[in-house]
């Protein structure tokens, strides 16, 4: 704010002219240009309603902001007018400063929405494999159920067997019946002839033996095995058996 004289300074009547004392009373030379005609009118604010003819003035060293004189408005800004300065700077300031953080929260804000979402969809897959996962579980312990069931089967089976006598491998491979032993001597030896021949013909090849000698054993196994494959299948047939392929 302005920096006025002392009120033991008297102007007017005084004594004094109407012009600023000598540069050592530390107040500034009045200037000598650049003023208009007509000075503002100002207030004393010294006690009195007269008004100065001339600009006011501060005392050196202050900081005082004075804006460009106008007609009919003083030239000097007040202390109100620094205090509505500094009033609308930090409002601008914290608008500034609130903008940012609600840009900052909103921006984190987004970044949790889109991490909630992720979660959301994490959490239905989850829970997708944990339903696959129990059906799965249920499914095994209904195998492991059937296999212990048949490793019990088995166990049994086994301890069977144990307790049996010992089985003749003669009475395995001998029928029980002239019908079926017949039918099993039969099919022996007809397998017998096929192999026969087969081995027969291999030696042809190799030149082992003539050509006269295969033809006439071959002609004789083959007569044979004919009639073993005849009384083979009446044997079938009257066992009950389904024909030979």
């Amino acid at each position: 704010y302005s920096q006025y004289p002392s009120s033991s300074t008297q102007y007017g009547g005084s004594g004094f002219s109407g012009y600023p004392g000598p540069a050592s009373s530390g107040y500034p030379g009045y200037p000598t240009q650049n003023y208009p005609l007509q000075y503002p009118t100002s207030t004393n604010q010294y006690g009195g309603g007269s008004n100065l003819p001339y600009p006011q003035y501060t005392t050196p060293g202050t900081n005082t902001v004075t804006s460009s004189a106008q007609p009919g408005s003083t030239s000097t800004v007040t202390e109100e007018h620094l205090r509505m300065s500094l009033l609308s700077a930090v409002e601008d300031k914290m608008k500034r400063r609130l903008r940012e953080m609600f840009e900052q929260a909103q921006a984190e804000m987004n970044v949790l929405h889109k991490t909630q979402a992720d979660l959301v969809k994490g959490k239905e897959k989850l829970e997708v494999m944990v339903k696959e996962l129990e059906n799965e579980k249920v499914e095994i312990e209904n195998n492991i159920k059937l296999l212990q069931d048949k490793d019990q089967e088995v166990k049994e089976v086994l301890q069977k067997l144990d307790n049996q006598d010992k089985l003749d491998i003669d009475e395995a491979v001998v029928t029980t019946t002239p019908l079926y032993r017949q039918l099993l001597n039969s099919f022996a030896e007809e397998q017998a002839i096929e192999d026969a021949i087969y081995y027969l013909g291999e030696a042809l090849r190799k030149d082992v033996i003539d050509l006269d000698v295969f033809l006439k054993q071959v002609r004789e196994l083959s007569r044979k095995q004919f009639f073993l494959r005849a009384l083979i299948q009446k044997c079938r047939e009257k066992a009950g058996l389904p024909p030979m392929a």
